[in-house]
């Protein structure tokens, strides 16, 4: 159970990970010290919720919803024996002359410009408020090493895809074109979620794509889940 000193203390909003009972009883427990230093912070506007802190965008987003992740990561964000940090987790596949791909299999393994996802998996312990998902292509180019990726080219951009993961689908199918950022101000290829979705860990993702046509040769399609994950310190 999470003491007033380390909500006070701690770099994340974790008031809502807990129940008014938890809160009181922390309240009571705690020195007349500890309880001035959680009436400064509740003051000064750094405890009342994402949008009180200041903190904006995903990282906004995962502190309102701390309350969702298990009781044993609520108590490491808040011993701070685990940390919130930016997550980028990425994998490439060749598309050439095929007209669907399963970006995410449980054959997958890690392998540097190619994947850092291994059995289209989270690790064990490794959870992650998706906030987007960044999909670009390259075509002309024969090795994955060497790929330039870019925008989707417009036989896959016209297909459509799903991303599925805790054994739901948390995308349902979407037309490609979301991907499409010119003339945004968005990074390039990203599509970011309105509603941001927890992916727990050792939970199997599948992030599926189908166009109309065959793809040309040479052409790879690089998928990246974007967001905030809970890590060791």
């Amino acid at each position: 159970m999470m003491t007033l000193g380390q909500i006070t203390n701690s770099e994340y909003d974790l008031m809502g990970a807990m129940t008014d009972d938890d809160l009181l009883g922390a309240l009571e427990r705690a020195s007349t010290t500890e309880r001035k230093a959680f009436v400064k912070r509740i003051k000064g506007g750094k405890g009342g919720g994402a949008a009180a802190s200041g903190r904006s965008d995903s990282r906004a987003e995962f502190e309102k919803r701390v309350y969702m992740l298990p009781t044993e990561i609520q108590d490491g964000l808040a011993n701070k024996t685990l940390q919130a940090v930016d997550a980028a987790y990425y994998i490439t596949k060749s598309v050439s002359n095929a007209k669907i791909i399963k970006m995410l299999k449980d054959d997958d393994t890690k392998i540097v410009a190619v994947s850092n996802v291994s059995g289209g998996k989270l690790e064990k312990g490794n959870v992650m408020l998706l906030s987007g998902i960044i999909l670009l292509a390259s075509v002309g180019v024969v090795k994955v090493e060497d790929a330039k990726f870019d925008l989707l080219p417009d036989v896959i951009r016209n297909g459509e895809f799903e991303f599925k993961a805790n054994g739901t689908t948390l995308i349902p199918i979407s037309s490609c074109e979301v991907f499409n950022s010119v003339g945004t101000l968005r990074q390039k290829g990203y599509y970011k979620l309105d509603n941001p979705k927890i992916i727990f860990d050792q939970q199997a993702m599948e992030l599926n794509v189908e166009w109309g046509s065959n793809a040309p040769a040479d052409t790879f399609v690089k998928a990246m889940l974007v967001g905030t994950a809970v890590i060791k310190y």
